[in-house]
């Protein structure tokens, strides 16, 4: 038996994450939310990868006996995997602004590495006695 509902879907909640280096073809990954009528339905791991034709996602799979991968959660329509993957896309591409605004830690500890130490006050406290005994 088949149960059909007679409610729209609602909207998805998609969090994207972008790899800073890719290397290969994967850029990234994304976990998506929907609120259905039995609660919210989470699926984590879909891939963000570079294709021949720009960039598509990839749901989570497994291998069957025949050695085939079958994807373990699906949209069923076409409409609903073109729009499944433009939400994904979206926050994937607003992910990768948001990355590029803010320096990466990484790039923080070089740009620090590079500036001269400066000493704390107690040691500049002391130069300075040492250089002026009568303070």
């Amino acid at each position: 038996e088949v149960l059909l509902l007679d409610r729209p879907l609602s909207p998805l909640e998609v969090r994207a994450y972008p790899i800073a280096e890719p290397k290969g073809n994967i850029l990234g990954s994304a976990t998506l939310a929907m609120d259905t009528p039995i609660g919210v339905l989470a699926v984590r791991d879909i891939r963000i990868i570079n294709g021949q034709n720009g960039p598509f996602i990839s749901m989570p799979q497994t291998k069957d006996r025949e050695g085939n991968y079958k994807d373990l959660v699906f949209p069923t329509t076409k409409e609903g995997r073109d729009q499944l993957n433009t939400a994904i896309l979206e926050a994937y591409v607003a992910a990768q602004e948001k990355v590029q605004e803010k320096p990466s830690v990484k790039d923080q500890i070089r740009e620090d590495a590079k500036k001269p130490k400066e000493k704390p006050a107690q040691d500049k406290e002391k130069a300075a006695k040492k250089a002026d005994p009568d303070r």
